[in-house]
């Protein structure tokens, strides 16, 4: 497997898990030291394991979660996606987001945010 396809099987899996809100199988496509950064600002959201839970158990309990991915490229091993991330009774959030992928394992998400979540 090619690192961009690699790149974008674990994209895909990670928005399976997303979408199922299915914890245990979303960490499990992380390094431990992953690290969430926001950009342009680069500040960092969530760094290590532990703190991609806490982030995502709140995130996982919001009634109506779901993101939609309107389009993937690939570039070595980044995946790029443009997403829209709904939720019941809110706003969507447009959301650019690169996968870092190293030893098939994501190591760094950079999110672009057209809203807040």
């Amino acid at each position: 497997m090619s690192v961009s396809a690699a790149a974008r099987a674990i994209a895909d899996s990670q928005l399976v898990a997303y979408n199922a809100c299915d914890m245990d199988a979303y960490l499990a496509l992380f390094h431990q030291d992953a690290v969430l950064v926001n950009l342009p600002s680069q500040e960092v959201v969530a760094a290590g394991i532990d703190a991609i839970r806490t982030m995502y158990e709140a995130r996982f309990k919001t009634p109506g979660l779901r993101c939609e991915v309107h389009h993937r490229s690939e570039i070595g091993n980044i995946a790029i996606d443009r997403e829209t991330v709904h939720t019941d009774g809110n706003p969507p959030v447009d959301i650019l987001a690169m996968y870092e992928v190293v030893e098939n394992k994501i190591q760094r998400i950079f999110f672009v945010r057209g809203g807040s979540l």
